[in-house]
């Protein structure tokens, strides 16, 4: 089992030497707890880098890691109820995610890279990456692996 750690550098491992997105390689950064085939999470995220199609909106990791906890939680949508506890959880997701790297807007993280953003930490791409794995890690796995030792 890895640390919250060692999945992010996992997951960084992943984007900048597997030439896959910012999705991708948080979602390959979980292959092996997901039980899909990884062409599977590869389709699902490949749409999500660059702020979905280099659009620069929400960031391609925060994507990334909102996949993971769909393929994690499995919820049935048409259940209000499990739907509006998915959409809390993910809420909670994408804060854990702004208030470490300062924001969720992929052009915002570029531009703080260029420092043209402020109260953005100015993290890199695979520094992304890496956070949104230990998140998930933290946030999603954690909490199950403490639940099935019980």
């Amino acid at each position: 089992m890895m640390t919250a750690k060692e999945r992010g550098e996992y997951a960084a491992k992943f984007y900048t030497e597997g030439r896959r997105n910012c999705a991708q390689a948080v979602l390959m950064a979980f292959a092996d707890e997901l039980g899909e085939d990884e062409r599977v999470l590869l389709t699902a995220g490949a749409p999500f880098g660059g702020g979905i199609g280099r659009l620069g909106e929400v960031c391609g990791t925060v994507s990334g890691l909102m996949l993971v906890l769909s393929f994690v939680r499995r919820v049935d949508t048409s259940d209000p109820r499990a739907k509006a506890a998915l959409y809390a959880e993910e809420r909670e997701l994408a804060e854990e995610f702004r208030s470490r790297a300062g924001s969720i807007v992929c052009r915002e993280l570029l531009a703080a890279r260029a420092n043209r953003a402020e109260g953005v930490r100015g993290m890199s791409c695979p520094e992304l990456v890496a956070l949104a794995a230990e998140i998930a890690e933290e946030r999603i796995f954690a909490p199950l692996r403490s639940d099935n030792d019980r």
